[in-house]
């Protein structure tokens, strides 16, 4: 929700800029936020690209490489890794 309010408010900001950059002549006020939207959401939609470029530039590696094994605490209060265990073979 806090993203949306954050576009919302900067699409606003946007299209009082594109207001004041025409004189602050009123009746054109649906052409400044269209404009402002389609601005804001390139600009958006840019960042997007980017974060799923770098999701898929991590793909290639090993989930261990990416990820940090989980320590856990035991009653004893000593940590310890946590480790998953594979589930038994079959018997051919």
């Amino acid at each position: 929700m806090e993203k949306k309010k954050n576009v919302y408010d900067e699409v606003t900001r946007v299209a009082y800029e594109l207001y004041q950059k025409r004189g602050g002549t009123h009746g054109n006020h649906l052409d400044d936020w269209l404009e402002a939207e389609r601005t804001v959401l390139q600009r958006h939609a840019k960042e997007i690209e980017k974060e799923a470029n770098i999701i898929e530039s991590t793909r290639g590696k090993k989930v261990s490489d990416r990820m940090e094994p989980k320590t856990l605490k035991t009653s004893e209060g000593n940590s310890r890794t946590k480790t998953k265990k594979s589930p038994p073979k079959k018997k051919t």
